[in-house]
């Protein structure tokens, strides 16, 4: 039974961390987080019930598109529950004196997150205003709470139909219900595998078709928002997880919301196969070649979208695996990120990215008769991000850094340095150099999870770590190892964030060893 937002404000925590968060002073929030943590004792998924409780009101949005002189401003508001989320997941890459690190990094973040809406509209101060160079006193200024907490609301009739009431109320938008809906079923335990199945189905078909012109897109941030949402929920227990539910939630049903692609994927395959594609799970076993491979992503990188969706399509219908598909296009977005040039464009593959990273997870521990048109959004999100960055070649980048005589540990210390300097061409080619060795890529991925680490105020650069690490870990390819190498490329050419090393510095000096 799922313990109500009431029970959870009781804790005194909260209304320390409300007080912290709302002065903006992010030393004292993750203070307060470390001090419950490894003062007083408490567990992770504690402390995190309890952190997320005290921000939920005050990350909400009333839409995810505003407009301003006549122009579309995109608004994503979820920084602060991916961070947290990406933390627990990114822990175990660590070494055991940095696993709080990633953890602290995303509490620091967690005042500088709040009411995005008014961050851009000059109205309330934060990290995204600051980027705006919107330099707003706080002064009395509060968040404003645009969603409301809500009472669970548990219909009549059989689980797949209060499933569907929710699906309906979140695709029509109907903020109020369809988190009363989701409230009302996760607090049956029983309930809570297809709910967690259909949040996630529900962010990943939630996708626009083209990136390409335009500012009014998700970027692939609702199957993000609903990983975060049910691993966090997973991680700190259901029962305890209202602060997660209410940070997240309701926020899948705001607006605009994106099916067209997906209803595209679904006429396809209701057209090209038996029983809509509901059996391909079962029926495709074979793993494309490595010639199939490099030729997909070629396609992914150079071919028109049409030619792109007739290539699942045959190799669906020649009966290989989703799960052969869904690495190799992986490797696809990781070839966006290894053929950008042009800081600010990393975050095209970077989205393109942690989206094929939830697809393939999803897909990897669902059941879900859907997987095969999940493919098709994929490759679509993959193929319009190289489009648009117009990547039909990888660059020809001037050598900069020569491993010869290093030790493994040197070149990566090498690396972290490299990356700091945001130097992504020399950072690539270090890594390259290490992994071409073939020292431990345990090693390698612990030491760049620390640099991820170490950049503050964006929880995209450990995001990225995380998505390309699962993916190393589960990719089937010839390739994976372009996976490594696109997590140290991103590091080096887009800190969104860069502001400063102050948390990690903190880190360094009282929390490590403490």
């Amino acid at each position: 039974m799922l313990v109500q937002r009431d029970t959870i404000l009781k804790d005194k925590a909260v209304d320390q961390f409300i007080d912290a968060i709302l002065n903006h002073d992010q030393a004292k929030t993750a203070d307060i987080f470390f001090n419950l943590v490894r003062r007083e004792g408490r567990t992770l998924g504690d402390a995190l019930s309890v952190v997320t409780a005290a921000e939920a009101p005050f990350v909400q949005v009333p839409n995810h598109i505003n407009i301003r002189d006549g122009q579309i401003t995109l608004i994503n508001n979820d920084h602060t529950i991916l961070g947290l989320r990406t933390s627990t997941a990114l822990m175990p890459y660590l070494p055991d004196e940095y696993k709080m690190l990633a953890m602290l990094q995303s509490v620091w973040y967690i005042p500088a997150g709040l009411d995005i809406w008014n961050q851009l509209a000059g109205k309330y101060p934060g990290r995204y205003a600051s980027m705006k160079n919107m330099h707003i006193p706080l002064e009395d200024k509060r968040p404003v709470v645009w969603n409301d907490d809500q009472q669970p609301i548990v219909e009549n009739g059989s689980l797949d139909e209060r499933l569907h009431s929710y699906m309906v109320a979140n695709m029509s938008g109907d903020v109020r219900r369809s988190y009363g809906l989701f409230l009302g079923l996760a607090g049956e335990e029983a309930a809570r595998p297809a709910l967690r199945d259909t949040l996630m189905f529900m962010g990943l078909i939630d996708v626009q078709e083209t990136i390409i012109g335009r500012k009014a897109r998700n970027t692939g941030h609702k199957a993000l928002r609903a990983r975060a949402i049910v691993d966090l929920a997973d991680y700190i227990g259901w029962d305890r997880a209202h602060g997660v539910f209410y940070a997240g939630v309701p926020d899948m049903a705001v607006g605009p919301l994106y099916f067209s692609a997906y209803d595209a994927a679904c006429v396809l395959t209701v057209d090209e196969f038996p029983n809509a594609g509901k059996d391909l799970e079962k029926t495709n076993t074979t793993p494309l070649s490595p010639l199939e491979v490099e030729a997909m992503i070629n396609l992914l990188m150079a071919g028109e979208s049409n030619a792109v969706w007739d290539a699942v399509t045959a190799h669906l219908k020649a009966g290989k695996s989703i799960r052969s598909l869904g690495d190799t296009i992986a490797v696809g977005a990781a070839e966006i990120i290894l053929r950008t040039t042009v800081p600010r464009k990393f975050t095209d593959g970077q989205h393109a990215f942690d989206y094929c990273n939830t697809a393939n997870m999803w897909m990897r521990t669902s059941d879900n008769p859907y997987k095969a048109r999940i493919l098709y959004l994929m490759a679509n999100f993959v193929n319009d991000a190289a489009r648009s960055n117009q990547l039909f070649e990888a660059p020809a980048e001037a050598g900069g850094y020569d491993g010869s005589g290093r030790s493994a540990a040197e070149m990566l210390k090498d690396q972290d340095d490299i990356i700091l300097s945001f130097d992504f061409p020399r950072a690539t080619q270090a890594a390259e150099a290490y992994l071409r060795t073939g020292a431990d890529r345990r090693a390698f991925m612990a030491a760049t999870a620390v640099t991820a680490c170490k950049f503050q105020d964006d929880p995209h650069n450990q995001k990225i770590s995380h998505s390309t690490f699962e993916e190393y870990e589960a990719n089937t390819t010839h390739l994976r190892d372009r996976l490594l190498m696109a997590t140290v490329r991103q590091l080096a050419g887009w800190p969104k964030m860069p502001g400063g090393r102050d948390c990690h510095a903190r880190y360094e000096k009282e929390w490590r060893l403490n």
